[in-house]
């Protein structure tokens, strides 16, 4: 199988993964990408400051399936910044189809950046999400992350 190495040709596509285009153009993106965009490239279907593409960019994701999606965790993650972002109900509704072991460690990196950045709305979406997919404490390799999240998301 043939994979697109070019980075500009798989932002063209996932700009064309808008949810304002035209619905076949939105599809014939989705296969597309399923089809050939490399997969150590796969942050670039989620266009930043183009959240009109996020959700479909979720899709993209889920269908080209674990494990050779797992490049697009950490941005999927990044979608929890705001919980109500488009996406990121699709994430977390996909990370639960996967087992905890698999999106914990991109979950516990997005909990140590949102604590470098000190972005508590992110942490106390990460708690939400760790509530959703039944990650607990003594899951995570670094305590501290878990407990800033905990903390952030009881003092809202």
């Amino acid at each position: 199988m043939y994979f697109e190495k070019d980075p500009d040709i798989i932002k063209l596509h996932a700009y064309e993964l808008n949810w304002h285009m035209p619905e076949r153009l939105q599809q014939e993106a989705m296969d597309w990408l399923v089809e050939y965009a490399d997969r150590d490239q796969l942050a670039l279907v989620f266009p930043p400051y183009a959240k009109r593409c996020w959700q479909n960019a979720v899709k993209v994701v889920e269908k080209i399936g674990y494990p050779e999606n797992i490049a697009a965790f950490p941005t999927m993650v990044e979608l929890f910044q705001d919980i109500n972002w488009p996406g990121a109900e699709e994430a977390v509704l996909y990370f639960q189809t996967l087992e905890k072991n698999v999106v914990l460690p991109f979950i516990e990196a997005g909990g140590r950046q949102a604590i470098a950045t000190n972005d508590g709305d992110w942490l106390f979406f990460l708690y939400a999400v760790c509530e959703r997919l039944t990650i607990v404490r003594d899951d995570f390799e670094e305590a501290a992350v878990f407990d800033a999240m905990k903390t952030q998301y009881e003092e809202a």
